[in-house]
């Protein structure tokens, strides 16, 4: 006698949102961990923006780490599902910003962003892939509604 996998496990465990979950919430728990790890070069790489004065800057390297790993956490474990995955879309568009603005001004730094060394415009392209893979799993959790509940 076989028994069914529970409704409430089998919505986790759907191999492609899986994998697309495994992909959104690890680059963000990658990229919080390398920040919390080493604050203080985090903050440096903030002041490089010269987006932010002070407090704001240290404001935002200690809070911005907790949050990627908070949210990254929870797109993987699929808790508070849309919500995190609408905010580390946000996340993104704000860091699209950003580095549009380093282009602007011509500012040529190590944006900092995932704890490797990539170019501005490779970073802009990971955070538009980004930002595509959370409209993908809005959407797989859209479709999920639609058919049964999850």
């Amino acid at each position: 006698m076989t028994r069914a996998i529970p409704n409430w496990l089998r919505c986790r465990i759907e191999p492609v949102e899986l994998f697309f979950r495994l992909l959104l919430g690890g680059v963000f728990l990658i990229g919080g961990a390398g920040k919390i790890i080493d604050p203080q070069i985090f903050e440096s790489t903030l002041r490089n923006y010269k987006i932010l004065e002070d407090p704001w800057i240290a404001w935002g390297a200690m809070a911005l780490p907790p949050f990627e790993l908070i949210a990254g956490g929870c797109v993987i474990l699929r808790l508070l599902y849309p919500g995190c995955i609408i905010a580390l879309a946000m996340a993104a568009i704000g860091f699209i910003a950003a580095l549009i603005s380093l282009l602007v001004r011509d500012i040529d730094i190590e944006c900092g962003c995932l704890g490797i060394a990539t170019t501005l415009q490779l970073q802009l392209f990971i955070d538009v892939c980004l930002i595509a893979l959370s409209v993908l799993l809005l959407w797989f959790w859209r479709k999920s509604l639609a058919g049964e509940r999850c």
